[in-house]
């Protein structure tokens, strides 16, 4: 189990290193938004919002295999359980604030 520990912490790290850089704006983004954009919409579309979901999102992933991490070395269920929270509280924010930024670029 610590081994499988030692792999989740890795995987965390990376999570939450890459939603860090997502906040700061840098190296390439990821969001289905701009995944998904053609070339015209691409040139047009303001980044800085999707740059800041995709930051929040990856954030919570990383926390949500820090969480998985702890459990597999403790085997305490408190870490379980929140994991299982952070899980619903990353849904709910991915839906939430897609839908916002979708009407604040409707209004525009």
């Amino acid at each position: 189990m610590v081994v499988t520990g030692i792999i989740l912490f890795t995987v965390a790290a990376g999570c939450l290193l890459l939603g860090i850089l997502q906040i700061l704006q840098r190296g390439p983004l990821i969001n289905n938004a701009w995944l998904y954009a053609d070339e015209e919409q691409r040139r047009t579309m303001n980044k800085t919002p999707y740059y800041h979901q995709s930051g929040i999102v990856f954030s919570m992933i990383g926390l949500q295999f820090l969480m998985l991490g702890f459990f597999c070395i403790t085997e305490l269920h408190f870490f379980l359980y929140a994991e299982f929270t952070m899980i619903g509280a990353v849904l709910i924010y991915a839906v939430v604030s897609s839908v916002r930024i979708d009407r604040k670029n409707r209004r525009k």
